[in-house]
């Protein structure tokens, strides 16, 4: 079924970037179950956004039948404020807010929420669904990033591609909660990214007009790409490849990643078109993270001096509820030292390592993302999350 609508670690001198997000909810429908998973997937996105203007969510809980979506955002959107980084370019008003550092939307929240109650939807937060379960935490994560700017502003009508003529109507027949803007025929900022094969950038009207068959040509190529620096160094060095099919579709072509680019065991699966049923990503992946850079956020990165990921050692569980085993293989002389570090780069729990397999006690950590820095005869970090 579609969904319409790790973390980063940059090789670079050693500092700890540090601040968060707070969201505030607005729920219509839902339950304290439901509510528990919206707030676990809000803490998770809290870990790695910095805004100093809470981020404000309207979830509406209710049936959008057996063949709707599995859930569906409707961002909020301002341009041309005082701090926008580009002039006539669309911004979700979360991102906005973070930029100018003040409430531009003051009485509306930054995007609405449907979630289809249709669904078989697994509300805990231990990502175990059950069979035909589909993982809520997982979808709801998915969702607000759309509400954070993973947004493209085309459409396909009349045999015509076009940039920034999209209405409510064209969307869904759902209505907002906040006065949808008039788009004036403006891309958004993540539309500024988007570039064919050959690299021509899709905004540029030397090359495109706006609306013209040549843009829905494009848009149907299956041959498109993501141009930002950060998500490219995050994809090895390559642009990451967008979700264009050739028949597009209406609030998922052009706003994912590619669906069979990304599988789930890549870890950079959270931002493709499709869930199934017991799907599970509980993290943004670095991909999506460089992604979010690029259209301006400020994130919570860990810089790493001279470090790489420690590839050669195995740390499980992962997730973790009470402990961590790292298993180092074939030791070499000497003690390994332990270190977990927090998202701000806090030392929350140390240990001296001198067998192949050493255990830690992780329990009385709070939920989140945790770094295991290795130090010794073997070195590296290895990203661990705790449930």
């Amino acid at each position: 079924m579609k969904l319409f609508s790790s973390f980063l670690i940059v090789l670079s001198s050693a500092w700890f970037s540090f601040g968060q997000s707070s969201f505030v909810i607005t729920p219509a429908g839902t339950d304290p179950t439901i509510d528990n998973a919206i707030d676990y997937a809000t803490d998770i996105w809290s870990q790695y956004l910095n805004s100093p203007v809470p981020i404000k969510i309207k979830v509406i809980y209710a049936d959008l039948t057996s063949s709707g979506p599995l859930a569906i955002t409707i961002p909020n959107g301002r341009k041309d404020f005082s701090s926008a980084p580009i002039d006539s370019t669309w911004y979700a008003t979360s991102l906005a807010n973070a930029l100018e550092g003040t409430e531009l939307n003051a009485g509306e929240v930054d995007m609405d929420i449907y979630v289809n109650s249709y669904v078989n939807y697994y509300f805990g937060t231990d990502g175990l669904p059950g069979p035909g379960q589909y993982d809520f935490v997982s979808i709801f994560l998915h969702e607000i990033a759309h509400g954070l700017g993973i947004l493209s502003l085309t459409k396909v009508e009349n045999g015509e591609g076009s940039f920034g003529y999209v209405t409510l109507s064209s969307i869904f027949p759902l209505p907002s909660s906040f006065p949808f803007p008039v788009l004036e025929g403006l891309p958004s900022v993540w539309d500024r990214f988007i570039v064919n094969s050959t690299g021509q950038q899709l905004i540029d009207q030397a090359l495109f007009a706006n609306p013209s068959t040549a843009l829905r040509t494009q848009f149907q190529s299956n041959n498109l790409f993501f141009t930002g620096s950060m998500a490219t160094a995050a994809n090895g060095g390559n642009n990451p490849r967008m979700f264009a099919p050739g028949t597009y579709a209406y609030g998922s072509s052009l706003q994912h990643f590619n669906e069979s680019t990304f599988p789930l065991s890549s870890g950079n699966s959270l931002m493709t078109p499709y869930s199934g049923v017991q799907e599970v990503e509980h993290l943004p992946g670095d991909i999506l993270m460089g992604a979010l850079q690029d259209v301006g956020w400020s994130t919570n990165v860990v810089e790493i001096n001279e470090q790489e990921a420690a590839n050669n050692i195995e740390l499980f569980p992962n997730p973790a509820a009470d402990f961590i085993e790292l298993n180092f293989g074939e030791m070499n002389e000497g003690l390994v030292e332990l270190t977990i570090l927090d998202l701000a780069g806090n030392v929350v729990v140390t240990q001296s390592a001198n067998s192949n397999i050493t255990k830690l006690d992780v329990s009385k950590l709070p939920s989140g993302t945790y770094f295991c820095a290795v130090s010794g005869d073997m070195s590296g970090y290895l990203r661990f999350v705790k449930e």
